[in-house]
């Protein structure tokens, strides 16, 4: 039985190196640049190895943006839950949901996603799939604060759907490099349109 375990848990490294060495190569060159021979070298194994694993790259890259959004929900679990106060629990998770700046390759792989889903049902299913669980997180972080008398969230959705929006298309300028945004600036507007959303009463408003 220990073997099986050893042998699991070997198996279960290799998997997370590939798609660790997958997630930022593809950020590097592009899906459509990038090798077989370019993962398995940035993995430390053999390109029969990750054929093994991964047959097509449009698996690579499904599989890819699941393991990059993993480390998003534990880091989500493990950050989130214990900060007690609505306002900065808020914060947080649209800290950690944010680009962190250009060339982010979390969000490069969102970007061959989206650029994929038009052609392809199962990335597109699957980017949908991964999509939602940010928009759920979102979703109960405003109705903890709301059910705190921090927020007086009357359509919670409409603010998931709005403030979601603006994370995510702040977040792709950052990533792009677009302009002299920042993460600092970022989350300075994503706190003002939290603000006029959830609509604080005046005595739970955040001076930050």
């Amino acid at each position: 039985m220990t073997n099986v375990t050893t042998r699991r848990e070997k198996g279960r490294a290799r998997e997370e190196a590939v798609l660790r060495a997958a997630t930022q190569a593809i950020a590097d060159l592009g899906l459509a640049n990038v090798r077989v021979s370019d993962i398995a070298e940035r993995a430390g194994i053999g390109p029969g190895h990750l054929t093994y694993y991964f047959p097509a790259k449009d698996d690579l890259l499904i599989q890819a943006i699941r393991w990059s959004e993993q480390r998003f929900h534990d880091k989500v679990d493990t950050e989130i839950a214990g900060i007690a106060d609505p306002w900065e629990r808020l914060m947080k998770l649209i800290d950690l949901a944010a680009a962190d700046g250009p060339g982010d390759p979390f969000w490069a792989l969102w970007f061959e996603v989206w650029a994929k889903a038009g052609t392809d049902p199962a990335v597109a299913e699957g980017g949908r799939e991964l999509e939602a669980w940010w928009r759920r997180s979102l979703g109960d972080t405003i109705r903890y604060g709301r059910d705190r008398g921090a927020f007086r969230a009357s359509a919670v959705e409409d603010a998931v759907v709005s403030l979601g929006a603006l994370v995510d298309g702040l977040s792709v300028q950052l990533a792009l490099g677009q302009g002299d945004l920042t993460k600092p600036k970022l989350l300075d507007l994503c706190s003002i349109a939290a603000h006029l959303l959830l609509d604080p009463p005046p005595h739970r408003r955040s001076t930050s």
